[in-house]
C-alpha cells in the first residue's frame, strides 16, 4: 500500500511540473510577441508570469492577432495552480513512509 501511495505522490509532482511547463509555455506564447513588439522588456514580462498587473494587462491589450491559434491573453492563475500541484506532490513525496 505504501508503494502505491508513493507512486501517486510522484505522479502528482510530475503532473504539477508538466502543468507548470504548460503555463510557462502559454505565458511565452503571449509575452514573446509583447517583448518582440517592444511593449515590455523581458524583465517586465517575467513579472507577468505570476501576477496580473496593469502593465501586463495593457501589454496584452496591445497584442495583435498574430499569435498561435489567436490566443491573446494569459492567466497567471494557471501558473499558481500548477505550482501548487507541484509543491503538494513534492511535499507528499518527501514525507517519511509509514511502515
Amino acid at each position: 500500500m505504501a508503494s502505491s501511495s508513493r507512486a501517486t505522490d510522484f505522479i502528482i509532482a510530475i503532473a504539477g511540473g508538466l502543468f507548470a511547463l504548460l503555463a510557462l509555455g502559454w505565458w511565452w506564447l503571449i509575452f514573446s510577441k509583447v517583448v518582440e513588439n517592444d511593449y515590455l522588456t523581458v524583465g517586465q514580462a517575467v513579472t507577468c508570469i505570476a501576477g496580473a498587473t496593469d502593465l501586463c494587462s495593457l501589454a496584452q491589450a496591445l497584442c495583435t492577432n498574430d499569435h498561435l491559434y489567436g490566443i491573446r491573453w494569459y492567466a497567471p492563475e494557471a501558473f499558481w495552480a500548477a505550482a501548487s500541484i507541484l509543491v503538494a506532490g513534492v511535499l507528499l513525496s518527501a514525507r517519511p513512509s509509514r511502515a
